[in-house]
């Protein structure tokens, strides 16, 4: 006999504990009616929920479909149709949300033009995915009934009244399509409930239930284990950055204070952004610079004798202390940074006309033509002074805002949800040779020659892994390898295309006024001569072929890009990190016997993309 204890009947969630957490993340399933497809459009109208319900292993289930019941925000911000409730597997977007008579809740959706999603769309044509799911949150509920079986079983049943949809999904799997109600097969648990129709309701009668005994020592005991969690978080943060001014009193605040980690996260985000940093610069003013040589540091290393090298060899100890750094075991030394910052020049023959200083001169020297860099140029973020791995917290979701019914109603709950992004030490080479009567007959010209194809070399081959690196073999990831940045169609690129560049970035929620687009000078080149509108004589690429505009963005071309693609975004949420500086080592005996030596420069960084949605790419363009 199955009996209702009818006193926990319309029982609000503060009168008894919730079995599952508010804001938990659920979904639901559905099947895509065909009729409703515009293949011209790419859209599908679907349903994604209804009052149907549904036993989960907590008890029951049924979605209130009133209209104050659901908070559409999300949905009515341009969510995300997604593939299989991955986040990262950005299919299209939904365009609009409407509530039935028939209390089921629909979507139009509009599926990309990327090629991962040109093939869901096809499938769903097709026939062959039929399946949608809704991921939701639930935020209030109200217990309606709690049944018992003959066998002593309690089942609760819980309406939920207030609840969040986020996104739609194209699941392969759901739990139930019979009746257009369920979940994805990642969420059934194995000891799966059974069908709901087998649950019968009496109201024969009334069992009392004890009130729930309360160990207070068993939460004294997980208080001081969630302080002692959240502390060790706190701690762990400020040791990745700890040669950021200011951040033992942040720290210090949120110890004292008890703020949760995630406040402390963002106020940490906020001190890396506006903080002064430890920079590589010991100190040395421009007459100091001028006198630096690269090439006597590299003889004294050679000759094992430091005496006609004196002041390159304080800059390197003072490196070393600035830097809590040890001796180098590579048999090599440490650059100031602003000598690697210095003019370079190649005119007159005091200046770099001649690489060594005779009587008569030498052929010019024509330094060979590089790629433009470009992360620095579009005002990537630097991160020096680093020490060990780093993770850096960065915000993937944010919390929401809701109307008050009334004066009595109480807010409901909403967290941001956080994320970060890992970097390491990667490092990267550049190897030359060199005689020893280059160095015995030293001069500035010869020193920038060696310097500056040293450092242009290293800072060009970081440029390349920001923009393409593919994360093996040593390289960074960089924005183009990295997941969830968008895709424009490449073939025939014109007016529509340049926009979608922005549209895409700005349903990340990512455009900001110091975005911009990179491309290649062909590419560039192909820009200058399409147009906004046919027999216009408005471009889309505007200026020159180096440096321009498209669209009120600027836009710059260099062979660091991919040919026939074209990037754009916000390049301020690419950081490129530091660990050291660049470190200089030598081989005397790279042939012994022709007494050349071979130098070797290298540097310790990484490349890391904070917002992958601030970026879109084209490929292929013609």
């Amino acid at each position: 006999m199955i009996k209702l204890k009818a006193q926990y009947a319309h029982m609000n969630i503060l009168d008894k504990a919730l079995p599952f957490k508010v804001g938990e993340k659920l979904d639901r399933a559905f099947a895509v009616q065909r009729e409703t497809i515009n293949v011209e459009a790419r859209t599908i109208e679907l349903a994604f929920s209804s009052e149907s319900p549904y036993e989960r292993w907590w008890g029951i289930e049924i979605l209130d479909h009133s209209a104050t019941s659901i908070d559409l925000s999300r949905m009515n911000t341009h969510a995300n149709l997604l593939c299989d409730h991955d986040i990262r597997d950005v299919i299209g977007v939904v365009e609009s949300v409407s509530i039935g008579t028939d209390r089921k809740a629909r979507a139009v959706v509009r599926f990309g033009k990327s090629a991962r999603a040109e093939e869901i769309f096809q499938d769903v044509v097709d026939g062959i995915r039929k399946n949608v799911s809704v991921g939701y949150m639930i935020n209030e509920a109200k217990l309606e009934s709690t049944t018992i079986s003959d066998e002593g079983q309690e089942t609760d049943t819980y309406r939920i009244t207030n609840w969040t949809p986020y996104e739609i999904s194209l699941v392969s799997v759901p739990a139930d399509i019979a009746v257009g109600v369920g979940r994805s097969t990642g969420d059934i648990p194995t000891d799966q409930p059974k069908p709901i129709q087998e649950i019968r309701i009496m109201t024969t009668e009334v069992v009392e239930k004890p009130a729930p005994s309360i160990d207070l020592e068993q939460i004294k005991k997980d208080a001081r284990s969630e302080e002692q969690k959240r502390s060790t978080e706190i701690l762990a943060i400020k040791e990745q950055f700890s040669s950021y001014q200011g951040i033992e009193k942040l720290t210090q605040d949120a110890m004292r204070s008890g703020e949760p980690v995630s406040e402390y996260r963002s106020k940490v985000m906020d001190l890396i952004a506006t903080a002064p940093k430890v920079t590589p610069d010991i100190g040395l003013d421009s007459k100091e610079v001028k006198n630096y040589s690269v090439l006597r540091a590299i003889k004294a290393m050679a000759d094992q004798n430091w005496r006609s090298a004196g002041f390159e060899h304080e800059c390197h100890q003072a490196i070393l202390k600035r830097a809590g750094l040890s001796e180098s075991a590579n048999n090599g030394f440490y650059v100031p940074y602003e000598v690697q910052k210095r003019d370079l020049t190649a005119g007159t023959g005091n200046q770099g006309g001649f690489i060594v200083a005779t009587d008569n001169l030498a052929s010019n020297f024509i330094d060979l033509l590089r790629n433009r860099s470009v992360l620095a140029q579009m005002g990537a973020t630097m991160l020096t002074g680093l020490q060990g791995n780093v993770t850096i917290p960065r915000q993937t979701a944010a919390g929401t805002a809701s109307w008050l019914a009334n004066e009595a109603a109480a807010a409901t709950e909403s967290q941001l949800v956080l994320g970060q992004l890992a970097m390491s030490p990667k490092n990267v080479i550049a190897y030359t040779e060199i005689s020893r009567q280059l160095m015995l007959q030293n001069s500035p010209a010869a020193d920038s020659l060696v310097m500056s194809d040293l450092s242009k070399v290293v800072a060009l081959a970081i440029d390349l892994a920001g923009l393409s690196g593919t994360g093996t073999g040593g390289q960074p990831t960089g924005i183009t390898a990295t997941a969830g940045i968008g895709a424009v169609t490449g073939t025939s690129l014109g007016y529509a295309g340049i926009v979608e560049f922005q549209t895409d970035v700005a349903n990340s929620n990512a455009l900001a006024a110091n975005c911009g687009y990179v491309t290649t000078p062909t590419v560039a080149g192909l820009l200058k001569q399409r147009f906004r509108q046919a027999s216009t004589d408005t471009p889309l690429w505007q200026g020159n072929i180096l440096d321009g505009e498209i669209e009120g963005f600027k836009a710059m071309s260099s062979l660091q890009m991919a040919a026939a693609s074209m990037l754009f975004g916000d390049f301020s949420q690419v950081i490129i990190g530091e660990w050291g500086m660049l470190e200089i080592a030598m081989n005397p005996y790279a042939s012994f016997t022709a007494a050349i030596t071979g130098v070797r420069a290298i540097q310790t960084c990484d490349v890391g993309v904070r917002i992958p949605g601030a970026f879109s790419l084209a490929t292929t363009i013609t």
